[in-house]
């Protein structure tokens, strides 16, 4: 499916508002970037949340876990903590989430602000977006079909040029964030409602 029959078939569904869509998808498939195209053809309120935000091992400790292979993304990502975010966008409340991973850093000094007392709908994008923990307060899941060697390539380019990652860093990166996602990719694909081809 492509994004404007996405966008058709989310405003043809018969929902309450806010309606959360989870955006799926390797390192480097675009979730961010279709996301922010979703949000605009969207239309209404629409806030926007990524799971970036909510990984649980502060950067200091990757080299350590890698090298005991103490890697598992399911507790990599504090879910619980996306969860009670998620419940409270259902509750239309305006809330704020502190100690979230600052992507800059590596550190737990980032914070979420939300405001979703009249959010129409609610866009969660990363990976783990379509784990079954958050089936609950999930309207509808989006997996995003790119290929590996393309998602890996653009991933690369973006951390190093973007995010300025080093060279050993970005392996790391890849390690934790690719390797280790790979167990979870067809299950997750397989459990996503729609599966969008990006352009």
């Amino acid at each position: 499916m492509k994004l404007d029959e996405l966008v058709e078939t989310i405003l043809k569904q018969e929902k309450k508002h806010p309606y959360v869509i989870a955006f799926e998808g390797m390192i480097g498939s675009g979730k961010s970037y279709e996301a922010n195209l979703l949000k605009e053809q969207l239309g209404g309120k629409v806030q926007q949340i990524s799971t970036d935000l909510f990984v649980s091992v502060p950067r200091s400790e990757w080299p350590k876990r890698l090298e005991v292979h103490d890697i598992d993304l399911h507790t990599w990502y504090d879910l619980q903590k996306i969860e009670r975010a998620l419940e409270s966008v259902k509750k239309k409340e305006r809330f704020t989430v502190d100690g979230l991973y600052n992507l800059s850093n590596g550190q737990f000094d980032d914070e979420l602000e939300v405001d979703a007392t009249d959010c129409d709908y609610l866009i969660l994008e990363g990976l783990l977006s379509c784990h079954q923990d958050l089936d609950d307060f999930v309207d509808l899941r989006v997996f995003l079909d790119v290929p590996e060697e393309v998602a890996l390539s653009r991933a690369h380019v973006r951390d190093e040029t973007v995010r300025h990652l080093d060279h050993d860093s970005w392996l790391q990166k890849k390690d934790i964030f690719y390797d280790h996602y790979l167990p979870y990719l067809k299950s997750h694909k397989d459990r996503a409602h729609i599966i969008l081809d990006p352009d």
